[in-house]
């Protein structure tokens, strides 16, 4: 739980620092990103400590904690707020991609 409050109030802060909105999407992307890397070295090491405290510290994604802390039309809307701010991502991605050759 406490983990999810850091996250939101350092987004928060990104987005009052950034003031753009490409800014917030990579910043969406990276934090979703570095939790389900979190969540792939929780469930595939053989060591216990690292597994439980991962799982009990760590969300596995964005849409996870969107799941748990609402419901109903509110947790639709979010999780499909969530998959446009992905579309951008990629596009931001490709564009950069193409840009770079």
């Amino acid at each position: 739980m406490d983990i999810v409050v850091i996250i939101l109030v350092v987004g928060a802060i990104a987005v009052l620092i950034f003031k753009r909105f490409s800014s917030v999407v990579y910043y969406i992307g990276i934090i979703d990103i570095l939790l389900r890397i979190l969540n792939f070295i929780a469930n595939n090491t053989p060591f216990k400590f690292i597994n439980d405290f991962i799982n009990s510290y760590f969300p596995d994604s964005i849409s996870n904690i969107i799941e748990m802390y609402s419901s109903g039309i509110f947790t639709t809307v979010l999780l499909w707020s969530l998959c446009i701010i992905y579309i951008i991502l990629l596009f931001y991605l490709i564009r950069t991609f193409f840009k770079k050759k």
